[in-house]
């Protein structure tokens, strides 16, 4: 497969779960910020998310990549070296969908697609 687009699909997977983790930081920093003067609170919240996530970004970056590559050899094992590699990252992005769906939206990709198909 081209190595060009393995590393396109392994940085939006990395992004998209950078962001989510994003997201819990802040929503955990959120609940506190009735606690301390709001300038403070700002300051210390942008630099805490700063400590945690650069090195999560670079952690996550590596992690990504082991795991899709390993994920990718299963899906190309079974379904044929490019078409595993594209079933593989669809899997992988629907994964993230479900769960963007479930914390921006609180719905239930699964049951609806159920739902939809009985009827």
């Amino acid at each position: 497969m081209n190595r060009r687009i393995f590393n396109f699909l392994v940085i939006c997977v990395t992004i998209l779960l950078v962001n989510l983790l994003t997201t819990f930081i802040t929503d955990y920093f959120m609940a506190y910020k009735n606690h301390t003067n709001y300038l403070k609170f700002t300051a210390i919240g942008m630099g805490a998310i700063v400590l945690v996530l650069y090195p999560a970004f670079e952690y996550i970056n590596r992690l990504v990549e082991k795991f899709t590559t390993s994920f990718l050899k299963k899906g190309k094992n079974i379904f044929g070296r490019t078409l595993g590699v594209y079933i593989a990252f669809c899997i992988i992005i629907f994964i993230l969908y479900c769960i963007y769906a479930r914390i921006w939206f609180h719905i239930n990709v699964i049951e609806i697609i159920f739902k939809r198909i009985a009827g």
